[in-house]
């Protein structure tokens, strides 16, 4: 929660509010109809939702950088549990974002749209 300084029409300061700002992740899987679904899973629940196809296609973290933008953004990385294979699991375990990496398996809803189902944490290096 960030404390913001609320202005009056004129510009003049007025109370000091809070301002929510919302949790960030980012789903990462090779099937678009998986993050799609677990994208608006999670922003059902009031998160702010990035999306990655993962390491097949043109990964930062696959062509030896220790940094990922939008690991960099987020809290939480719910990483689908097929894309975690060796070499790509090496790489992200070193790379340097503080987002909590969570193995997911994928689980359709009653209604048919897909949900995550968190498996387990990946255990990173300590600092």
């Amino acid at each position: 929660m960030t404390l913001t300084r609320a202005r009056d029409a004129a510009g003049r300061d007025g109370e000091v509010r809070s301002a929510r700002v919302s949790p960030r992740a980012v789903v990462v899987s090779a099937d678009p109809a998986v993050r799609d679904g677990w994208a608006r899973a999670l922003e059902a629940t009031g998160m702010s939702v990035r999306r990655c196809v993962g390491p097949a296609v043109s990964c930062i973290l696959m062509e030896g950088s220790d940094r990922c933008p939008l690991l960099d953004e987020a809290g939480i990385a719910l990483y689908h549990e097929p894309l975690l294979v060796e070499p790509f699991l090496s790489r992200l375990r070193a790379s340097r974002s503080s987002a909590m990496v969570i193995a997911t398996r994928d689980r359709y809803r009653i209604d048919g749209d897909h949900e995550p189902s968190m498996s387990h944490v990946i255990a990173r290096p300590a600092a």
